[in-house]
C-alpha cells in the first residue's frame, strides 16, 4: 500500500482580487421596463482611459511584413480592449454601482501617443 499526500498552502490571497465580474454594461441610455432591469441609484459619469504604444507608428517595424504589423495591432486592440474594460468596470465597483449605462468604447491611433483605448458610461445600481 502506498500513500502520497500534497499540500498546497493557498494563504489569504484572493486570486480574482483583479476581477470586475457582475458589472453589466448596457449600451442604451435607458432600460426597458419588460427587461426585467431597474435603476435604483445613479452615481454618475464613469471613464477610463488606456495607451500603449502603436507597432504599426514604430519605424523599426516598417522593415516587417504588413500581415505581421496589423495581426500584432490586433492583438494589442484585443487586449486593451479587455483591460479598458476591466478597469472602468473596478471603478464601478468601487462606487457601489453594479452596471453601466449609455457604455461607449472607442480607439484613436494617434501617432507618437500611440493606440489609445477609451471607455465611458454612467454607472448605476
Amino acid at each position: 500500500l502506498g500513500l502520497s499526500v500534497k499540500l498546497n498552502f493557498i494563504g489569504d490571497v484572493n486570486p480574482f482580487r483583479d476581477s470586475s465580474a457582475g458589472v453589466q454594461l448596457f449600451p442604451l441610455s435607458t432600460l426597458d421596463a419588460n427587461s426585467g432591469y431597474s435603476v435604483q441609484h445613479v452615481f454618475g459619469f464613469v471613464e477610463e482611459l488606456v495607451v500603449a504604444d502603436d507597432p504599426e507608428f514604430e519605424w523599426t517595424t516598417n522593415f516587417n511584413q504588413a500581415r505581421t504589423s496589423h495581426e500584432t495591432r490586433q492583438t494589442l486592440m484585443y487586449l486593451l480592449d479587455a483591460k479598458v474594460r476591466r478597469r472602468m468596470c473596478k471603478k464601478v465597483l468601487e462606487t457601489g454601482g453594479n452596471a453601466v449605462l449609455g457604455y461607449r468604447q472607442s480607439f484613436d491611433m494617434e501617432g507618437d501617443s500611440g493606440l489609445v483605448a477609451r471607455t465611458y458610461g454612467t454607472c448605476v445600481l
